[in-house]
């Protein structure tokens, strides 16, 4: 049951055709993601070239002079990719905690308004005519808006199975069933001895995404929200950066997103941050960017208390225990009147079985 909760919060995004077994090819980015590239070359020359090289007496001596310091001016920043200097705390900050097999590169990672901002985008850039979302079910209702409102795209749920039966990956994401019908099944996982594990499913689902050459998405936005649970065996949460997955799927095919608005409570700040090996669509994005990219003023703000690297682990420590407590109050009232709930330690949500209980 952990297993299936911890997917679901988790979101495993894969893009696939609907009107045949016909998956994407090589890069998988859509015809107008290509032309964003190129479009917004002028913009990437320009961040390049000036806004990132103010005048240095010994580094840039011919660099432009602002009347401002860059680092807190009120202008355009160093372009819509984002803050550099939000972007070298989030490398770090990735690296300490979500333990990647692979160290995260500044390079690799782009800063958006937002995890909605970047489920928009991940659909344009990915998306092409008849290509659909398929998105693990209990989901969250915002979902088919932020991926249908401007980039049409299409989201089809994926069904857990609650009985003893197994399926395959291949069954339940096969492309043309799915576009059959809604309800598809999911390899069941059981609380038995044999019970797959949190990173064996994710692997699983790689092993897929990659023989079938479709994106691989993870919102990992609950990732350091995960408190302990003393009623629960529950394990902690596991990033897709953590999993060694040579051999299984093209590190281009691979993405994560991340944001400010769970894990810091600052859903107001509009800051998101996607991490992507694939150069193309790190660019793309960069030109959908250019419409919507955060204030400086919120990036750099979020970089300075991720650089205070004590302040940001003493926040996120009392951030858990105050979720477990609050969690502790609710299950005991739960527990009081007799309401049947999912008891694992996970964040901000709690799963109960209402339907025996009086209107």
């Amino acid at each position: 049951m952990w297993i299936l909760y911890h997917l679901s919060i988790t979101l495993l995004l894969c893009f696939s055709h609907t009107g045949a077994i016909e998956f994407l090819q090589a890069n998988s980015l859509s015809p107008r993601a290509e032309n964003a590239i190129f479009d917004n070359q002028g913009w990437k020359n320009l961040s390049r070239d000036v806004l990132s090289k103010p005048y240095d007496g010994r580094k840039f001596p011919n660099g432009m002079c602002f009347i401002i310091d860059p680092l807190y001016h009120l202008t355009y920043g160093q372009g819509a990719a984002g803050s550099p200097l939000l972007r070298r705390a989030l490398a770090k900050f990735f690296n300490t905690y979500f333990h990647p097999h692979q160290p995260v590169n500044e390079s690799e990672i782009i800063i958006a308004s937002g995890v909605t901002a970047l489920i928009d985008s991940i659909a344009w850039c990915t998306c092409r005519d008849n290509e659909r979302i398929v998105v693990p079910q209990p989901l969250y209702n915002g979902f088919p808006t932020d991926m249908r409102l401007r980039s049409q795209g299409k989201l089809l749920p994926a069904s857990f199975m609650w009985d003893n039966q197994t399926y395959s990956l291949d069954e339940v994401f096969n492309a043309t069933a799915i576009t059959n019908s809604l309800e598809r099944t999911w390899k069941n996982y059981t609380e038995s001895e044999n019970k797959t594990t949190i990173r064996e499913a994710l692997i699983a689902i790689a092993r897929f995404c990659g023989k079938h050459k479709i994106h691989f998405i993870s919102d990992e936005i609950y990732a350091n929200s995960v408190f302990t649970n003393p009623r629960s065996n529950a394990t902690g949460f596991t990033s897709v950066l953590s999993l060694n997955l040579d051999g299984f799927i093209d590190p281009k095919l691979v993405h994560v997103m991340y944001g400010m608005s769970k894990d810091f409570g600052a859903s107001g700040l509009r800051l998101g941050v996607l991490h992507s090996r694939n150069a193309d669509l790190i660019q793309a994005a960069y030109g959908v960017n250019l419409f919507s990219w955060p204030s400086y003023l919120a990036q750099d703000m979020w970089g300075r208390l991720l650089e205070d690297t004590n302040k940001t682990r003493d926040f996120l420590n009392e951030n858990k225990q105050l979720l477990g407590k609050a969690y502790g109050i609710v299950t005991e009232w739960l527990r009081n009147n007799s309401i049947e709930y999912f008891d694992r330690g996970l964040v901000l949500l709690s799963s109960l079985d209402s339907s025996n209980r009086p209107r």
